[in-house]
C-alpha cells in the first residue's frame, strides 16, 4: 500500500515514472474521478484505449494492491472530500471564474495537507541536523526548481549560514565537485529525474557528502540514493498538466524547514538584524528592531 492518504495524490506522484500507456489510464482516472467508482477494469481499459492487463500494472505501480483497493480508495476520498464547489467544477475555465478559483484553492488545500502528512518528524529533525551543523549547503535543481532553493538559499545566509545556489546547473555541477564529507547536498525535483542531478549525485556519494532530496516521487533512482528524502504532493497533473509544476508544496517544505531552524537555531535572529542593518542604507529605509 502506498503512503498517501489521497489515491489521486497516489497517482500525481508517480505519474512522471508511468509509461505512456498508463498515463492514458491516470490522465482518464484523474478527469473522471467521481465515476471510476462505477467501473470495471475492463470499462477502465476500454475508456482509456489500452488494455486490462495496462490497468492492473497502473495500479500495482501506483502502491495500490488491486483495482478494487484503487476503486474503494477512490470512492471513499469522494465521500470525505468537501470538494471544490456546488457546480462539481473539475477543470479551470473562463466562463465560471469564480467557481475555478474555488477549484485552484481547494486543490492546493489539498497539496499542502498532503504533504504535512508526509513530513515525518525524525526525518525532518534529521534534515534540520544535517544544514545546521553543515559547513556549507549546495542547492541543486533544474528548471523551474531553482527559485526554491534560491529562496531557502537567501534565507539560511540570512541567519548566519553557507549556502550556495548557483544560478544555472551547469555552475551548480562545477560547485558540485569541491564538496567535502562535511558538506551537504540539498536537491530540489519534482519528478526526481534528471541527468544533470544523476552528476552532482555522483559528485556528492564520491565526496562523502550527505544528500537531502525533497520530491514528488520518492520512488525515483535519485531520491533512492538521498539519506533523507521529503516527499511533497502535488495536484499540478489536476491543475496544470505534467509540463508546470508549480512548487507550492515544495516551496511549503522549505519554509517549514527554515522556521524550524529560525526557532531553534542560536544568533540566528541576530544574523538577520546585521543583515538588516547592513541593507537599511541600501534601501534608504532607518532599520528597526524588535
Amino acid at each position: 500500500m502506498n503512503s498517501y492518504s489521497n489515491s489521486i495524490d497516489a497517482i500525481c506522484a508517480a505519474y512522471d515514472s508511468l509509461s505512456d500507456t498508463e498515463k492514458r489510464v491516470a490522465d482518464f482516472i484523474i478527469q473522471n474521478s467521481d465515476d471510476v467508482a462505477k467501473f470495471s477494469v475492463r470499462e477502465i481499459a476500454t475508456q482509456s484505449k489500452t488494455s486490462s492487463a495496462t490497468v492492473s500494472r497502473f495500479v500495482r505501480h501506483i502502491g495500490y494492491e488491486s483495482f478494487s483497493e484503487l476503486r474503494l480508495a477512490i470512492a471513499t476520498d469522494q465521500s470525505n472530500s468537501n470538494s471544490s464547489d456546488d457546480d462539481g467544477v473539475t477543470e479551470i475555465s473562463l466562463d465560471n471564474i469564480e467557481a475555478s478559483i474555488n477549484y485552484i484553492l481547494d486543490n492546493k488545500i489539498q497539496e499542502l495537507t498532503g504533504t504535512a502528512e508526509q513530513l515525518n518528524s525524525s526525518r525532518v529533525k534529521k534534515v534540520i541536523d544535517l544544514i545546521v551543523e553543515s559547513d556549507e549547503i549546495l542547492f541543486a535543481a533544474v528548471g523551474n526548481s531553482i527559485p526554491v532553493c534560491s529562496s531557502l538559499a537567501f534565507k539560511l545566509g540570512q541567519i548566519g549560514l553557507r549556502a550556495n545556489c548557483p544560478t544555472t546547473t551547469e555552475s551548480m555541477i562545477l560547485a558540485s565537485l569541491s564538496l567535502r564529507r562535511d558538506d551537504l547536498l540539498f536537491v530540489v525535483s519534482s519528478s526526481g529525474y534528471s541527468h544533470r542531478l544523476e552528476t552532482i549525485v555522483d559528485n556528492a556519494e564520491d565526496s562523502g557528502t550527505p544528500i537531502i532530496f525533497v520530491t514528488t516521487n520518492p520512488a525515483s533512482m535519485l531520491a533512492k540514493r538521498a539519506d533523507v528524502v521529503l516527499t511533497a504532493v502535488t495536484r499540478d497533473q489536476l491543475l496544470t498538466g505534467p509540463q508546470f509544476s508549480t512548487h507550492v508544496a515544495e516551496d511549503f517544505i522549505v519554509e517549514t524547514l527554515f522556521m524550524f531552524i529560525l526557532a531553534s537555531r542560536k544568533y540566528a535572529r541576530e544574523h538577520a538584524r546585521m543583515e538588516q542593518k547592513s541593507l537599511g542604507r541600501d534601501k534608504e529605509t532607518t532599520p528597526t528592531f524588535s
